[in-house]
């Protein structure tokens, strides 16, 4: 799988969790860590190498800030954390060796 399509699955898992978490099970914490995994993942792109998309970064600047003062500020970072650094992680793994 490709760091790309691997970003693609955690974005549409991220909504999907959202709306689980909204209408079936309501958890604030569980939104925070979809809309965190959600915005992370879309802040990194992948082309021939990783690229920051800044308007997304921006997003979930704004996002985190707003977390820290009214709302769950550890599931949003968590979210974050893996939408950035799964598909991170995925393509050091799979960079050829020099």
């Amino acid at each position: 799988m490709s760091p790309q399509r691997l970003s693609q699955a955690l974005a549409f898992l991220g909504v999907a969790a959202y709306v689980f978490f909204l209408f079936l099970r309501p958890s604030q914490e569980g939104m925070a860590l979809a809309v965190g995994l959600f915005v992370g993942t879309m802040g990194v792109a992948y082309g021939e190498k990783p690229f920051p998309v800044p308007f997304f970064l921006g997003l979930y600047a704004l996002l985190l800030l707003l977390q820290l003062l009214f709302g769950h500020p550890f599931p949003f970072l968590l979210g974050g954390l893996l939408g950035v650094g799964l598909p991170l992680l995925l393509y050091r793994l799979r960079k050829p060796a020099r």
